[in-house]
């Protein structure tokens, strides 16, 4: 049975896999994180894929999954990963993504509620593999630095995207004030105030840390520094 969110998760992750196929043995090279290669990347979405599956599993065996042990062994896990073949990389990546939408797709409707332990975030419901997972197939696409640009994003990515993100930076203390008013306007509470038009996609680019903004038009200042997106 589909659930809510498959069908758009599904097509990101076969947009993933399809740019990861043009790679070949291209994974060496840097990507746009900065100290982190290609493979670093796609063991790091693979790994990622690999927790939310873990997740809904122990939800179905009445157990609160751990999403993963620690920051450092994620990290060591990513690192690690990274050096093997590339054709092992693209074929890992491959199998988790598969694994996670049939394990989101079998997942029991009574147990979407069910809890687990989110690396950074405690313990929330495993409803949010579905979100969170797309928000990595997307995101980290464009950091592959392979052709695949913010301008790609679907437009329900964006919209959903960019209005939590907005949320977010408005309640973060490092952060100045910002609201959304119209689908391509950003106030932001600097002094003086800023405003910022453009894109949606480019709204959400800078927001996210995936451009500096010289596409945003901003009237009143410069445009203002905001910290990485969490």
């Amino acid at each position: 049975m589909d659930r809510p969110g498959w069908g758009p998760l599904a097509d990101s992750g076969a947009r993933l896999l399809s740019t990861t196929q043009t790679l070949t043995d291209d994974l060496r090279g840097p990507s746009a994180l900065p100290g982190w290669t290609r493979a670093h990347v796609l063991t790091h979405v693979t790994q990622a894929a690999d927790s939310r599956t873990r997740l809904l599993l122990a939800a179905r065996e009445g157990r609160v999954g751990r999403q993963y042990p620690s920051e450092q062994a994620r990290a060591e896990a990513i690192d690690a990963g990274a050096g093997r073949p590339a054709a092992v990389i693209r074929a890992e990546l491959d199998r988790a993504i598969r694994e996670c939408l049939d394990a989101i797709r079998e997942h029991p409707a009574r147990l979407w509620d069910a809890p687990a332990i989110w690396l950074g975030a405690g313990r929330r419901p495993v409803r949010g593999v579905v979100t969170s997972l797309r928000r990595e197939l997307e995101y980290h696409h464009v950091d592959l630095g392979a052709g695949y640009q913010p301008a790609d994003w679907p437009g329900d990515f964006v919209e959903t995207e960019l209005s939590r993100v907005v949320d977010q930076m408005d309640r973060r203390a490092d952060a100045p004030p910002m609201t959304r008013t119209e689908p391509a306007t950003l106030h932001v509470g600097t002094g003086p105030p800023v405003t910022v038009t453009g894109p949606p996609a480019s709204l959400l680019a800078w927001l996210s840390g995936r451009s500096d903004g010289r596409d945003l038009d901003v009237a009143g200042s410069a445009l203002p520094a905001i910290p990485p997106l969490a």
